[in-house]
């Protein structure tokens, strides 16, 4: 495991997110880069390589699943967690069937963490 792990967080309210998993005791390994867009985050990965991305499930114009879809057909391997408002099966079904590897419904933190801990640990 890399000693400082990226992670992209593609939200409209990342700042949020970005604050809760770096301010958590003991995850000084991890720096959280926020965007609030489509363009930024497929920008930022032309650029450079991430250990994990957060993606919204809805953001203006588009949806956090297309965005998934976008980033499997760059990088098949780099896990993804979708973390959304969005809480019905159909929604968790399109996440995953996007090829996220988790699908977690805000504002549901207490799972967020050790989420990323986990897919970090088993990538």
């Amino acid at each position: 495991m890399l000693s400082t792990q990226r992670i992209l967080c593609v939200d409209d309210d990342s700042a949020d997110i970005c604050e809760f998993l770096t301010d958590m005791p003991g995850r000084s390994d991890l720096n959280v880069i926020a965007v609030a867009d489509r363009t930024e985050a497929l920008h930022l990965m032309e650029q450079e390589r991430f250990s994990l991305y957060i993606l919204d499930g809805q953001l203006p114009g588009v949806s956090g699943f297309s965005i998934c879809e976008e980033i499997r057909k760059i990088d098949p391997q780099t896990p993804i967690i979708i973390y959304s408002g969005m809480a019905h099966q159909a929604d968790i079904d399109a996440g995953l069937l996007a090829r996220a590897n988790a699908y977690l419904v805000k504002p549901e933190v207490g799972k967020l963490l050790p989420t990323v801990k986990h897919l970090l640990e088993q990538a």
